[in-house]
């Protein structure tokens, strides 16, 4: 994930991180590049809760119910759920509140940017990559973050140091250290990673890790940081551990972030392929000309073939076949107007309430020299719906009908003359 551009949005106020410069910027403000944005919301309220039951699915319902009754948020608020678990008998959380009104803002802030602006909650940094037996201290501001994970559970603790200088800090890792010395206990195992948003005085850093190594049960190791004015910051090596999956923005953005990174290695994979194919090219065209002079040699067979088809075609029927083959015909005439296997087909395509009165195979009429059926009915309820539905079941068998006077002068009476549509007569 890019981390060529980074603002760094806290309560102490925005930051901008771009080729290794720190500067202040104004809040909310009009990007004109790509940019990663971390935040902590100011400083909403990150946890870990635990619930006796419950699915993972009810978890930010869960979360906001308990964030009310204990007092974090007094108003509407949403809820970033970052990791969910399952525990016996129901499922812990790690999480942020954040008010609603400041995430509708961010949010909205993010989707008017001309650009890619991708957002990352300070939580989704404290967690990112952190596996069972592992945990990470992140500095913000004057606020230490914990976040661990072992085989009892999930673990997050907080602490706020009561100034800037290297005492207070120094006071707070001592402070943390005792809270999470339980939990360490339980199943944390690794050296836990140690790393500051922004660092003004990196020697500070290097103080903390050394404390909370000689205070707590493990190690505290640095993650790897990068120049940021005056001072340090992590942030770049955690937003790439997070990942634009650990992005809050609505789906359709991180698509559109995704699709136009793909757009370099699309490119790329391209030229090989263009590289390939003219390769393939020149092998192709050689088997296409010995294909060529096969094809002509398979269609000089084929015309020979069809001329001698055509030769048998136009022989002229012998005077003594003619009675056979007028017998096949009325043999095939007969197998067709078949008068029981129509009442059948009448009868399964007729409605409720529609009733077949007469069946009558006919010889040609009107001159024509094709047998038809006529048919006689009736529909009881007077409903033109009723024929119409009997007429479409009767075409789509393949037969053809053709309205005669119907012999009943009744309401609803019908008559039609069928013959076999030319598909069944072939």
């Amino acid at each position: 994930m890019s981390t060529d551009n980074l603002l760094l949005a806290t309560r102490d106020g925005w930051r901008q991180l771009r080729g290794g410069v720190l500067t202040d910027v104004a809040p909310w403000p009009v990007l004109d590049a790509p940019a990663t944005v971390v935040t902590d919301f100011d400083e909403a309220a990150l946890g870990s809760y635990r619930f006796d039951a419950g699915k993972p699915s009810y978890a930010a319902a869960l979360i906001e119910k308990r964030a009310r009754a204990e007092g974090l948020t007094d108003g509407a608020a949403h809820v970033i759920v970052h990791r969910t678990r399952a525990v016996q008998g129901g499922l812990q959380t790690f999480h942020t509140v954040v008010p609603l009104e400041l995430w509708q803002r961010t949010i909205e802030w993010a989707a008017q940017q001309a650009d890619h602006c991708i957002v990352l909650p300070l939580g989704a940094l404290l967690c990112a990559g952190v596996g069972t037996g592992h945990a990470r201290m992140l500095r913000a501001g004057r606020t230490l973050h914990f976040f661990g994970e072992s085989k009892a559970g999930l673990l997050y603790q907080g602490t706020n140091a009561m100034g800037r200088g290297a005492d207070d800090l120094q006071a707070a890792v001592r402070v943390l250290s005792g809270q999470t010395r339980a939990g360490i206990a339980n199943g944390i195992v690794h050296p836990v990673e140690w790393g500051s948003l922004w660092a003004a005085d990196p020697q500070q850093d290097v103080q903390a890790v050394q404390q909370w190594t000689a205070l707590a049960d493990v190690p505290a190791v640095p993650l790897p940081a990068v120049p940021a004015g005056t001072g340090t910051s992590a942030a770049p090596a955690l937003v790439h551990r997070a990942g634009v999956r650990a992005a809050v923005n609505p789906p359709v953005a991180r698509l559109a972030w995704w699709s136009e990174r793909l757009v370099p290695g699309i490119a790329t994979l391209t030229g090989v392929l263009a590289v390939g194919l003219a390769a393939l090219g020149f092998v192709v065209q050689g088997e296409a000309r010995a294909t060529r002079a096969g094809a002509a040699e398979s269609q000089r067979e084929a015309a020979a073939l069809e001329a001698r088809i055509a030769a048998v075609n136009s022989t002229v029927m012998p005077q003594d076949f003619a009675p056979v083959a007028d017998m096949a015909r009325k043999l095939g005439d007969g197998a067709r107007y078949d008068p029981v296997a129509m009442l059948a087909l009448l009868r399964d395509s007729a409605d409720p309430g529609t009733r077949i009165l007469r069946l009558r195979l006919e010889g040609g009429v009107g001159g024509s020299t094709e047998p038809a059926f006529q048919v006689d009915g009736v529909a009881d309820t007077g409903s033109v719906a009723s024929i119409g539905s009997l007429l479409t079941r009767l075409r789509a068998a393949g037969w053809t009908a053709q309205p005669v006077n119907a012999l009943d002068a009744a309401p609803g009476a019908f008559s039609y003359r069928l013959t076999a549509a030319p598909g069944l007569r072939g």
